[in-house]
C-alpha cells in the first residue's frame, strides 16, 4: 500500500479572477483520486477540507495518519463521510 498526499493553499477571489484554465485546474481539480491498493489524499486549506480515495483490490488498507493533520490518529479531531462507489464492502476488523 502506498499513500499519496498533497496540500493546496487557499487563493483569494481576486487571484482566482486572473487565473487561466490551466491555473484553475492546478489549484482546484483533484485528479487520480483512485488507484489500485493506494490511498490518495488532497488537503485543501479552504476549511482544511480533506478529500481521499482508497481502492483496495487485493490488500487490506489501513487509514494512515498524515503529518499535516497534527493529530495522533487520523480521526482524532475530525469526522468522516464514506461513499462506496465500488463493489460490496466488508469490515475486516
Amino acid at each position: 500500500m502506498n499513500t499519496t498526499y498533497n496540500s493546496r493553499y487557499a487563493v483569494s477571489p481576486n487571484e482566482t479572477k486572473s487565473m487561466d484554465t490551466n491555473t484553475l485546474r492546478a489549484n482546484f481539480l483533484i485528479e487520480n483520486l483512485f488507484s489500485a491498493n493506494n490511498v490518495n489524499f488532497t488537503l485543501s486549506h479552504y476549511d482544511r477540507f480533506l478529500v481521499g480515495g482508497i481502492m483496495p483490490i487485493n490488500e487490506i488498507i489501513e487509514l494512515p495518519n498524515i503529518p499535516d493533520l497534527k493529530a495522533t490518529y487520523f480521526l482524532e479531531r475530525r469526522e468522516m463521510g464514506i461513499i462506496n462507489i465500488g463493489g460490496k464492502g466488508k469490515n475486516c476488523c
